[in-house]
């Protein structure tokens, strides 16, 4: 969750209008680190049941390679934050020949600035399937599809979850946390849905580097064949598995839980949070004043 606060009059005239819509956005550090570094156990735990649905296999290890996927979390939920909220504060869309498509790159810069990060991550739990060097080639496998499922979820932490959440009336909810939670749900479920597919390519390709995406959707859809009633011609089956494939798509019910509840988890812990500094809570910072002052 971003924390938002009303800009200070500025120095010179303004409509009033654009005086009250300017928010600033801002994202605490730490709160952001320590959700992130919480939610990383628990993404890595739902990949190896979502790897273990769309591969056929048993569930590998909950969480390999902890060592790199935890601060690596904690850089990409860092990025996706701060870059949202540098892109926020400092592009105007109004003031471009093209504000429309200024519009469009701040929402979908955060994904895609973190999706190399993305990759590390998500090499870092194929290494069962994917023998290659982490570092040097499997993290490079099903990048595009993977931007393409990081811009969805970076929209959907961030924009969509907030927008839910300041949708709901204070009157009808009173609480905060419950509110951000709500949001944070609505937005698991759409982004979730959403990005599922592009999700089930970027796995595919990782596990499956030799093989084109052409080839990987064709086997992808395919397999959906045995989940449709035997008497279907062999045209309508084909035709219905694409359907599936792409409209109720394989361990979609374990992707979109996955997709909520980092969401919840993150914004959550961010707002309980947001106003925790740690250098206060241990006296450091006042330590620091008052040797600077001496």
């Amino acid at each position: 969750m971003a924390v938002t606060a009303e800009v200070p009059p500025p120095p010179y005239p303004v409509t009033p209008t654009v005086a009250l819509q300017k928010r600033y956005v801002s994202t605490p550090t730490f709160a952001t680190s320590v959700a992130a570094t919480v939610e990383s156990f628990y993404r890595s735990a739902l990949n190896a049941f979502i790897n273990s649905a769309l591969l056929g296999q048993p569930v590998q290890r909950l969480f390999p390679n902890m060592h790199i996927q935890a601060p690596v979390r904690v850089m990409y939920i860092n990025g996706i934050k701060q870059s949202r909220t540098w892109l926020a504060n400092n592009i105007e869309p109004e003031n471009y020949s093209l504000p429309s498509v200024a519009q469009t790159l701040v929402w979908v810069g955060p994904g895609l600035i973190m999706t190399p990060i993305s990759s590390v991550l998500e090499a870092a739990n194929a290494g069962s399937k994917n023998p290659e060097p982490l570092l040097t080639q499997r993290w490079l496998r099903g990048i595009v599809a993977r931007g393409m499922r990081e811009i969805i979820f970076a929209i959907g932490v961030n924009q969509l979850s907030e927008h839910i959440e300041e949708s709901i009336p204070v009157e009808t909810i009173s609480s905060g946390l419950l509110r951000n939670n709500i949001g944070s749900l609505c937005s698991g479920v759409t982004s979730g849905y959403l990005s599922h597919v592009p999700h089930n390519m970027s796995a595919l390709k990782l596990h499956f580097p030799q093989k084109s995406y052409l080839e990987l959707f064709k086997e992808y859809a395919a397999s959906n064949e045995s989940r449709l009633p035997a008497t279907m011609s062999p045209q309508t089956r084909t035709t219905a598995a694409y359907a599936l494939a792409l409209i109720v798509p394989k361990a979609l019910l374990q992707r979109t839980t996955q997709i909520v509840g980092t969401f919840v988890l993150l914004n959550g812990i961010i707002y309980v949070l947001k106003d925790v500094d740690p250098l206060v809570a241990v006296g450091w910072a006042e330590d620091a004043v008052k040797s600077s002052s001496s």
